[in-house]
């Protein structure tokens, strides 16, 4: 008998104790720890060396090694649980090669008839298998690095060599797959609604071109199902054949938006839109769960999440959202990053020193047919040696050697208040000046930083948190001085996600687009069916 234990901590997915003359080591994913792991009891008489594993991938071999050169699968119920890990991970969007699915099926029927040989060969299949698609699963099936150069994330640690062992050892293949499935609730409906996906696929829908209301039409119990996995007809019409007028007046209301001939009745082509709709649904949710995975597993207590193609931040405590903000983003041109990363700082009345790119492609072309241009926007030039020049001693042909610092206060570019959090882009969050942008639908408009609607309400949420010992009456003060002062926020952990995506699922199974403003989904799209 084995009995489920939850532990409270991060590096533990679940443990199991078990009876019998199994290994007392506990079983449990094995995350960053360096820690040995006994090999497998009462393995087969059949014995390899290392240079038979050289060819391997690093994990493999490891466990191997581990393993004393043993075989690892010769249970039986280890290999069935691969197998349907492996099958279910279809709704996470990962794909497997259908070759060595198959040739492991095989392996597995067959397996008391299989010679030595063959049964190391089986062996290192499942081994290989399982340690892709654990990592697949954990940190997704492509680097995101590889693909994206401003993508600040780090693959996160897993042990599967070591993990590989325990889950042999306890027969619990499965419950290494089902452990480190990140539970963030939006992977979550995300996976529910693909799974949704692959079941409507298989229904064979008919069109139907006449009828009145209330009639019974056998066709519309799937057409409606297919309705409401679009969103096009409410969960609670039902999925019977009675033509009702919500189904008629759905129908109508997708053909407009296809710009089909209206009719209420699912004619060829109004069938054929509904499919490529439920494609496309596909091919979002599947990039989708992969940034996912490249995204923290979990998120602390307190943290700021800004969705870029929502043009959206949230703040959440213990899981619980308290507020939410328009935010500008960067443009296509100067794209806001995607990282993780910790508040250390809010700045009040913060100076601006212009960064690179706009010193380039902005300040100076500006300042060089405008002198005016430093003392109206109150910039301060330095030289190399950190000496203050005069705009009338101000070199245009040098114009980008120069550092510009825009004083604090009233007309700065970054409006009165800036959050601070380590990264390598020299990104943050801040106010503006510039609030027409909030009025807009699309806003990447930003050269990178994100600028946050109502940012003081903002300030609140980290001050109560954070505690610095200033009231809503002393901030006011500072701001009205127009004087700068930084405050430390780093005793209270307080998160900042950057994060990309471009579609959202609620626990009904409705769905949300949002604009993929940086054109990521297709060439993620490609690579992940190839």
């Amino acid at each position: 008998m084995i009995k489920k234990i939850l532990l409270p901590t991060a590096l533990l997915a679940c443990v199991l104790t078990s009876c019998g003359e199994r290994s007392k080591q506990a079983m449990r994913v094995i995350y960053g720890e360096n820690e040995v792991v006994e090999a497998l009891n009462e393995v087969p008489n059949i014995q390899f060396d290392s240079l038979q594993t050289s060819a391997l991938p690093e994990d493999v071999r490891l466990f191997y090694k581990n393993n004393d050169y043993h075989l690892g699968w010769f249970s039986a119920v280890n290999r069935q649980q691969l197998l349907t890990s492996v099958d279910d991970l279809k709704y996470d969007g990962i794909k497997i090669s259908t070759k060595d699915r198959d040739k492991l099926t095989d392996f597995s029927a067959s397996y008391e008839q299989l010679d030595e040989a063959t049964k190391i060969e089986a062996d290192f299949l499942f081994s290989t298998m399982y340690v892709n698609t654990l990592d697949n699963l954990y940190n997704g099936s492509i680097k995101a690095k590889r693909l994206y150069g401003d993508w600040e994330i780090t693959p996160k640690p897993l042990n599967t060599s070591a993990t590989l062992l325990l889950a042999l050892n306890h027969e619990n293949i499965a419950l290494t797959y089902d452990s480190i499935r990140t539970k963030q609730p939006v992977y979550t409906q995300l996976r529910k609604k693909l799974f949704s996906y692959y079941t409507l696929e298989q229904d064979s829908l008919k069109p139907f071109k006449n009828g009145k209301i209330n009639d019974t039409i056998p066709e519309l119990v799937t057409i409606k199902k297919h309705l409401i996995f679009l969103n096009q007809l409410p969960d609670s019409i039902g999925t019977d054949a009675i033509y009702n007028q919500a189904t008629a007046q759905s129908i109508k209301a997708f053909q407009t938006q296809k710009k089909l001939s209206v009719t209420g009745y699912t004619d060829t082509k109004t069938i054929e839109a509904m499919l490529r709709d439920e494609h496309a649904l596909k091919e979002k949710i599947i990039v989708n769960l992969e940034r996912w995975r490249w995204f923290p597993r979990e998120f602390s207590s307190n943290y700021i999440l800004v969705n870029i193609p929502a043009f959206s931040l949230v703040t959440v405590s213990n899981q619980d959202t308290i507020q939410q903000h328009k935010v500008v983003v960067g443009t296509a041109a100067r794209k806001t990053p995607i990282l993780s990363s910790t508040l250390t700082t809010v700045v009040l009345n913060p100076t601006w020193t212009v960064p690179p790119t706009i010193k380039k492609n902005d300040l100076v072309p500006k300042a060089s047919s405008d002198l005016s241009y430093f003392s109206r926007l109150n910039f301060t030039i330095y030289n190399n040696q950190g000496k203050v020049v005069s705009p009338e001693n101000w070199d245009a042909s040098k114009g980008t050697s120069y550092r510009y610092v825009q004083k604090g206060g009233q007309g700065n570019t970054l409006g009165r208040v800036k959050f601070m959090f380590q990264n390598n882009h020299a990104v943050y969050l801040h106010d503006t000046p510039s609030q027409w942008g909030f009025a807009r639908n699309d806003r990447n408009l930003s050269s990178g930083c994100v600028r946050v609607q109502n940012p003081f309400e903002l300030t609140t949420y980290i001050f109560e948190l954070a505690s610095p010992n200033l009231t809503k009456e002393e901030v006011d003060k500072i701001v009205a001085s127009q004087e700068t002062k930084s405050v430390s926020v780093s005793k209270t952990p307080i998160d900042v996600h950057l994060l990309y995506w471009t579609v959202e699922v609620d626990r009904q199974g409705k769905f949300t687009y949002f604009k993929d403003i940086y054109k990521y989904d297709e060439e993620l799209y490609k690579r992940l069916i190839k």
